[in-house]
């Protein structure tokens, strides 16, 4: 054999893994699959100085919390830092407004969950990345005056990645990392290969540990209103997780999958218990929206229903589309949550929230769970 044929073969087969590899990627991440979005809705777009990657509702006062962030600065290198903003959802004209008297140095937030103490006091718990630093757990407290101011900073070795936070107590909560420990090779067995290495850590006001692991890119989180039920978005499993958790000493354990057509990524769950899950249905699409803001990247939102008295066993378990759009009225939607009608969308990217009017029903073909 000549020395080019020896060199040629392996060049091939490095090239076929790799192609393999790619296939799969598109595959997995929906690039094959034809999208049909919903019939249009009423929407009204609410411009931000930056993307509100995540949100949190006062249901009972009406307003809604923004993690504000300007990500495609960020990306770019820019030195960026953020700022927590607040929505008065009983004003249609209402710009958004800041939400916090002080904001922590170098603040970057991500993440974040909204925790009502026992005396009706109110805490926020948000995540922050400042540059060149450990990832920190911003507590704030709401004053009288309605507006937030920083109580506490927590830092701790276990918070690897974190990308999603749920307070349980005026000092405790869960957070999810994003992925684990290690360096690229976990990085790309993570990618190439979609192990699980996400974590989920809980702190208990004087001691972190983990208390989830073997998770697939754990991005979003929710407490069920009874607080015995904790959802994980597992972005790279397209499914989420669900746990039963030990209100005492805060452990979970793993109860059921919920499979989810698209890549999901932060959840919210509503005064009735319904699980409200933004998912990315095409991931490739995705990563060209963040090189290229003009590559549209599609926006899910999925209620996700369970109805035990339901006459027939079909009917007691309910997966709609309540939001699907290819990207034209929002990109890179990464949180959807309803209040009075509306559906409040945030996004990765783009520097508005979108509040839709909810459908009154759904096409039937965007129901169920793709093969």
């Amino acid at each position: 054999m000549s020395r080019l044929g020896r060199y040629a073969w392996p060049s091939v087969i490095i090239l076929l893994v790799v192609a393999g590899f790619f296939i799969d990627f598109m595959r997995f991440g929906g690039q094959f699959r034809e999208l049909k979005p919903l019939p249009a809705t009423s929407c009204r777009s609410i411009a931000l100085p930056g993307s509100a990657e995540d949100l949190q509702l006062d249901r009972g006062r009406g307003i809604a919390y923004l993690s504000v962030l300007d990500r495609r600065g960020l990306v770019e290198g820019l030195p960026v830092t953020g700022q927590l903003m607040q929505l008065d959802l009983n004003n249609t004209t209402a710009p958004a407004m800041n939400a916090a008297i002080s904001l922590p140095p170098e603040f970057r937030p991500h993440g974040m969950s909204l925790y009502r103490m026992g005396d009706g006091a109110q805490r926020l718990f948000v995540i922050s990345h400042p540059p060149e630093a450990p990832h920190t757990i911003e507590v704030f407290e709401q004053r009288s005056n309605g507006l937030f101011q920083p109580v506490e900073t927590v830092r701790n070795a276990l918070l690897v990645s974190p990308n999603a936070i749920v307070g349980v107590g005026p000092r405790q909560f869960y957070a999810a990392n994003d992925k684990g420990a290690g360096g690229l090779l976990t990085r790309l067995r993570e990618l190439l290969f979609r192990e699980g290495f996400s974590t989920i850590v809980y702190f208990d006001g004087e001691r972190m540990r983990v208390v989830a692991s073997g998770l697939k890119s754990a991005s979003g989180m929710a407490m069920s209103p009874d607080g015995l039920t904790l959802y994980v978005a597992e972005t790279f499993g397209r499914r989420v997780a669900i746990f039963d958790r030990n209100t005492s000493s805060g452990d979970l354990r793993l109860r059921e999958y919920l499979v989810i057509d698209g890549a999901p990524d932060n959840l919210q769950v509503d005064p009735t218990g319904d699980l409200w899950i933004a998912a990315h249905p095409k991931l490739l699409d995705l990563v060209r929206h963040f090189a290229d803001p003009e590559h549209p990247a599609p926006t899910r939102v999925i209620r996700y229903r369970t109805r035990p008295d339901a006459p027939l066993v079909d009917d007691r378990v309910e997966i709609r589309d309540m939001f699907l759009d290819l990207g034209q009225s929002v990109s890179a939607g990464s949180v959807g949550t309803p209040f009075g009608g509306q559906l409040l969308i945030g996004s990765i990217t783009e520097p508005k929230v979108l509040a839709c009017r909810l459908p009154d029903n759904v096409r039937p073909e965007n129901t169920g769970v793709a093969p």
